[in-house]
């Protein structure tokens, strides 16, 4: 198995983390006040949506987008409240969808791809397999503070 598939494997079992944990969460509980559920989904699919724009900026040869540019904090709120009147079930639907486009610009690119310098969706550089390294730890961590609170509640 390559170094790519390796890590691609542990951002897809972050996944699995979170989907099972979507399985005690179909009430939309409160996680971080004053988001719910809902909100960290749209959340992570803000955050996989920025990813995306910016890698096919870069495989376009262009400079990638830096959606993230004003501050993470700010691109959070501004993912979040952009899809408020979405409902939950429509959310997990765009937030399944975004990480299958993800994977499949991943799995498409070159090993030199992956690894050339490039420009983060918030500023900075990196490679894309550090992109990928951040949102998987994103993901663990969120899956784990989730899983703890709902095991509180319940």
């Amino acid at each position: 198995m390559s170094h790519r598939d390796i890590y691609i494997k542990r951002y897809e079992a972050a996944r699995v983390k979170m989907q099972e944990i979507l399985e005690f969460a179909q009430d939309n509980p409160t996680i971080y006040q004053p988001w719910r559920m809902k909100e960290v989904l749209d959340h992570i699919t803000g955050w996989d949506d920025a990813v995306i724009a910016s890698i096919k900026s870069f495989l376009a040869g262009e400079v990638p987008a830096t959606p993230a540019l004003r501050g993470i904090d700010a691109y959070n709120a501004e993912t979040v409240s952009s899809r408020e009147a979405i409902p939950y079930e429509v959310s997990q639907q765009e937030w399944e969808a975004s990480r299958a486009e993800l994977l499949s610009l991943l799995r498409k690119m070159t090993d030199e791809q992956l690894h050339a310098p490039f420009g983060f969706p918030w500023g900075g550089y990196g490679t894309i397999e550090d992109l990928v390294e951040i949102f998987t730890e994103h993901e663990e961590t969120h899956a784990k503070e989730i899983r703890g609170i709902i095991e509180k509640v319940k």
